[in-house]
């Protein structure tokens, strides 16, 4: 991980020296979303999305968070999402992702806050510097473990190298893709809900990454 860069086991990772809070894929409104189509999936999700997030911004008190695109599912289901903005005790900035680039509240695609260039990260903004370290989401990486007779665990990862962190996904309906590393530098941190773990270079998931 990078100096001043805090991953929290509520998936939201604090970079301490510019006071901002960033989280990625949050997807408000999957449940509405789906019901506006018909599909009858349980009204649930947001309450625990607006919880950790006001947790995060209580107990990490950033100056500015940062939505790093896909925090919704679709526009339609945008309601929960624009109050929370509304309501937000610090400023948020909004980038576009693949689900919600036509929402009035996304402020633009790509974000410069000192030495990180943060996007969403579903198609290649070039970086303006080289000593510039990307941040991005959209992948949502997962560490896959199974013993070989049935036991199966899955929990979000963030991705961390040189130059590039991949954050976990923040909404709780998501599953989450199984990641092998790319690289030799590619450092991997599995989130539980309570602890978080540095998984060795001698484990990989089953599967190649792949992209929500």
């Amino acid at each position: 991980m990078h100096p001043g860069v805090w991953l929290d086991a509520r998936k939201g990772v604090f970079f301490e020296a510019l006071g901002v809070l960033v989280v990625s894929d949050l997807h408000w409104g999957y449940a509405e979303s789906h019901r506006r189509q018909g599909n009858l999936v349980p009204l649930w999700g947001d309450d625990d999305i607006e919880q950790r997030l006001n947790e995060l911004l209580a107990d990490l008190r950033p100056r500015e968070m940062v939505w790093l695109g896909d925090s919704l599912h679709s526009v339609s289901g945008r309601t929960r999402a624009d109050r929370f903005l509304r309501d937000s005790p610090v400023p948020v900035t909004v980038l576009a992702g693949n689900h919600d680039a036509n929402w009035s509240a996304v402020s633009g695609r790509v974000l410069q806050r000192g030495d990180f260039w943060f996007h969403h990260g579903d198609r290649e903004e070039p970086i303006p510097s080289p000593r510039l370290v990307e941040v991005i989401g959209h992948h949502h990486p997962a560490l896959l473990w199974t013993d070989g007779a049935g036991a199966r665990v899955k929990l979000p990862l963030l991705v961390a190298s040189r130059r590039r962190l991949i954050l976990p996904a923040f909404s709780p309906w998501a599953g989450g893709a199984p990641w092998r590393r790319s690289s030799p530098d590619e450092a991997l941190w599995a989130v539980a809900p309570r602890r978080i773990f540095a998984i060795p270079p001698s484990f990989d998931s089953p599967s190649s990454p792949s992209r929500s």
